[in-house]
């Protein structure tokens, strides 16, 4: 034991004496080979510079305060104190005063992170990791945190968004080359685009950039107002999967504890969702344009792009899109023409909007008068060709549906929950069809009168498919299985199939081709042994 008993300062000024005398009972000197670190301390970096010092202070003054530790089936484990620890193994001391409590599993972690959090050093990620692991372990929640530390319950969830930071800016945190008011507006977004501020963060000579021009780049490029969507934020059917924006926690406005800096009413942090919605939206509004056959010329900028999939959609159906300045001009202010001319954008900055244009004379010569014959005749056209396309992608929207459920069908993903049927049959014999070459496809087509229904299109086909016979089959898949496996090597499953056909076919001296090699190979191997027999002779004895 202790010949003179240390006691925390800050236990002199408890009046209870009791309480003191419970303290000193558990105080005792034990050797350093009874102590074993504790696998949940939330420290885990040590400056061994700093532990090198205090191994001089040790060596000349002693330790100045316990360790504390808790019994265990054998020795003790360190609760508090590792720096002091590591201290004392490197002047090679046998022993160390501690402290000790009987403490459970939470009492041991929450002394831990308790001691963690007062220390004046401690790295905000650090405090994150302790904080995170309160609520996962401890079982706190973050008014308890916040009221067990004295700090607001915004510094706690500031600092918990720290965990969300991708390893590169991490290490950039801890390198101090980024300060907590950029690390805080980087851990907002989802590590996507982290990877793309990192790949834009750095000015002409190399440093991070400010965290006003760090906001500014993620502004322009990443997030979005809500309140200049061209989309209803509140539309909860525009794509089913997301929902409302307004029940969406990836917006400022969902938590303004951690966006306190955001001063616009309400900003998207998703920039894919907000583009996919303002896509779906343009698509939905050009649909009502075509479907209702509306008096509105969609529009566009010269110089932007437009997307892919609306420009083959837009050319299948003949629709002509003007184009800013080459076919029309927008009127900017209130139009007080009386045969307004409307138009929808569907690119650029304006996109998504309605407004009102007017035709350059180039177009207009182009135009008919609207209420003449000929203008009637071919809008008429133009609607009943728009009709007509109109159908045809009806009918790829179902059938893209029919696509997507298969998909998640037991019956054709569990073995046995679907039978051999007449759409089976027509499966596998449109595979086999199409995996002849073409030559072949023209030759046995016209052998096997494939065209028969032509005129019925792809059901007639399908229809002349089924009417062809086993026998008829036969010369499609031996072709098949021919084109494919013939360059199989003999011990290969493929080279034996093709060489079962080729044994069925009967025509084919197999045996003649095998007693012949085997006449060759004989002489062979009877040269093989004679070289073998001199080589073995002209040995030296």
């Amino acid at each position: 034991m202790l010949s003179s008993v240390w006691v925390p300062q800050k236990y002199c000024l408890i009046k209870n004496y009791k309480f003191m005398e419970t303290i000193t009972e558990h105080l005792k000197e034990v050797t350093l080979v009874e102590i074993s670190t504790s696998k949940t301390n939330p420290r885990i970096d040590f400056n061994e510079q700093s532990i090198q010092e205090l191994a001089e202070s040790i060596k000349d003054h002693g330790v100045l305060q316990p360790l504390l530790v808790r019994p265990m089936s054998e020795g003790y484990e360190l609760v508090c104190g590792e720096r002091r620890l590591r201290a004392c193994k490197l002047i090679n001391l046998k022993s160390v005063p501690v402290q000790i409590k009987d403490l459970n599993d939470q009492e041991a972690l929450e002394a831990q992170i308790i001691e963690n959090l007062e220390r004046e050093d401690v790295h905000p990620l650090r405090e994150a990791e302790t904080f995170k692991l309160m609520i996962e372990k401890g079982n706190y929640l973050i008014e308890d945190i916040a009221i067990k530390i004295a700090k607001s319950e915004k510094f706690i969830l500031q600092r918990l968004s720290l965990n969300n930071l991708n390893a590169e800016w991490k290490k950039l945190f801890f390198k101090d080359k980024i300060n907590l008011s950029k690390a805080l507006i980087i851990a907002r977004l989802d590590k996507k685009y982290q990877k793309e501020v990192a790949e834009n963060a750095c000015d002409w000579s190399g440093d991070i950039k400010s965290a006003k021009q760090l906001q500014s780049y993620i502004d322009s490029n990443i997030t979005a107002l809500l309140s200049k969507a061209i989309f209803d934020p509140l539309d909860e059917k525009l794509i089913k999967k997301t929902g409302a924006c307004i029940n969406c926690p990836k917006r400022s406005g969902a938590n303004c504890s951690l966006f306190p800096d955001v001063k616009e009413e309400d900003r998207c942090f998703d920039k894919v969702c907000f583009s996919s919605k303002t896509k779906k939206h343009i698509q939905t509004e050009i649909d009502s344009i075509i479907n209702n056959a509306e008096d509105v010329y969609l529009i566009s900028s010269k110089h932007q792009d437009t997307d892919d999939d609306l420009t083959q959609k837009l050319k299948k159906l003949g629709i002509t899109v003007l184009v800013n300045y080459d076919d029309f001009e927008t009127i900017h202010g209130k139009d007080e023409r009386k045969n307004k001319i409307k138009g929808f954008w569907i690119n650029g900055y304006d996109h998504g909007k309605y407004v009102s244009i007017r035709l350059t004379k180039k177009q207009e010569e182009k135009s008919f008068d609207p209420k003449s014959k000929e203008s009637v005749t071919a809008q008429v056209e133009k609607i009943n060709t728009r009709a007509k396309r109109m159908m045809e992608l009806d009918d790829e929207k179902v059938h893209k549906r029919i696509i997507e459920t298969m998909c998640e069908t037991e019956e054709l993903t569990v073995i046995g929950k679907h039978k051999h049927c007449d759409a089976t049959e027509r499966i596998s014999r449109l595979i086999l069809w199409n995996a002849l070459g073409w030559p072949k496809k023209e030759h046995y087509g016209k052998l096997l009168d494939i065209d028969k229904y032509k005129k019925e299109g792809s059901t007639g086909f399908l229809k002349r498919l089924m009417e062809l016979t086993k026998d008829d089959m036969a010369i499609i898949i031996n072709n098949v299985g021919y084109d494919a496996f013939k360059s199989a090597l003999p011990t290969y499953s493929e080279a034996m199939a093709l060489r079962g056909l080729a044994e069925s076919f009967g025509s084919i001296p197999i045996g003649d081709f095998e007693t012949e090699q085997q006449a060759i190979a004989d002489k062979r191997i009877s040269r093989q042994k004679e070289r073998i027999s001199k080589l073995k002779k002209s040995v030296k004895s």
